[in-house]
């Protein structure tokens, strides 16, 4: 439809506009760092390594459901990867351990003693990761007191 002329008035173009485009809120990718702590143990009489890994947001946020994707961790340069034994358990509904995880690679032996690093990297996506260094150490048998 063309418009009328109005003496005494410039013509402006108009556009005619989709109702609600372009006034609707796009949704944001969330970015940062992710804050990440992780503590290891070993247990006597057991095959398995345990790393208890925190995971917050840059806001101090816990970050939860999280699965073994998203987690890649090695020992000595050594990577746990897909087709290892290791598997990641959430601890949920528990008040005050959201964002906890417990990463455990069944039937793990290492020769020697002493400490050794672990380093423990967590990626929710491409733009939000992070990662922490933890070590177990590790005493021969014979020098425990039980």
């Amino acid at each position: 439809m063309a418009k009328k002329k109005v003496p005494g008035r410039k013509s402006t173009p108009t556009t005619k506009r989709t109702p609600g485009v372009g006034k609707a809120n796009t949704p944001t990718v969330a970015t940062g760092p992710l804050q990440v702590s992780a503590q290891g143990a070993i247990f006597k009489g057991d095959d398995r390594l345990m790393v208890s890994v925190r995971v917050l947001d840059d806001d101090g946020a816990p970050v939860t459901g999280l699965k073994k994707q998203h987690f890649k961790w090695w020992q000595l340069g050594h990577f746990f990867g897909q087709f290892s034994s290791f598997f990641v358990v959430e601890i949920e509904d528990i008040a005050g351990l959201e964002g906890m995880y417990q990463l455990v690679q069944a039937d793990w032996s290492t020769v020697g003693n002493g400490t050794i690093p672990f380093y423990v990297r967590v990626a929710k996506s491409s733009l939000r990761t992070g990662g922490a260094l933890t070590f177990i150490v590790k005493v021969r048998e014979g020098l425990d007191t039980n």
